[in-house]
């Protein structure tokens, strides 16, 4: 549920700079706007689900091995 709730974050925060890069881009460059939200547009869903998985990953606690000398 935690990495539903991280991804659905994620794309809001990703999508939300899309619009925002598109639109910028828009006003130097009108006919590469468009073209550019849309390839931000797509990015932004697998880009946010790597995002996700990384934050959520289970931290795992590093192996002690008893002193065979000892």
């Amino acid at each position: 549920m935690v990495l539903l709730l991280t991804y659905v974050v994620t794309v809001f925060i990703g999508q939300s700079l899309s619009v925002g890069i598109g639109l910028l881009v828009d006003v130097f460059l009108p006919k590469l706007g468009l073209m550019v939200f849309l390839a931000l547009y797509f990015f932004m869903f697998w880009a946010a689900w790597q995002i996700a998985v990384r934050l959520t990953e289970p931290k795992t606690q590093p192996k002690i091995e008893p002193n065979p000398a000892g």
